[in-house]
């Protein structure tokens, strides 16, 4: 008999009681209809933010996956070169390197 477990959203406010008297005007359907639709916005809104977030750790996926890929030939060129240094192996379509080489003799730290 496991217990259920409870979040915020099962906190009971005030603005969660619903009058069953006001949806019976007109004034107090309009209301209703206005609050339903602020809340509908919201949750698009929290929706879009949810997808945007998932898109963005699809990339990060994608990327740590090529990293890998390449820190993996680099190892098995190397552990290869210590076993045969004789042998060229063939150019990879993906560079081994994390950064360019370029870059790294540019970079001065400066006080």
């Amino acid at each position: 008999m496991a217990l259920e477990k409870r979040g915020v959203q099962h906190i009971k406010t005030m603005a969660g009681l619903v009058d069953g008297r006001r949806t019976r005007t007109s004034s107090g359907a309009l209301l209703e209809l206005s609050m339903l639709e602020m809340e509908k916005q919201r949750l698009v809104l929290e929706m879009q933010r949810a997808e945007r977030r998932c898109a963005e750790i699809r990339g990060r996926l994608t990327e740590i996956g090529k990293k890998g890929l390449r820190l993996q030939r680099f190892v098995e060129k190397l552990n290869g070169e210590a076993q045969a240094p004789q042998a060229h192996m063939v150019a990879s379509p993906l560079p081994i390197h994390s950064a360019p080489t370029d870059k790294l003799n540019r970079r001065r730290l400066s006080y």
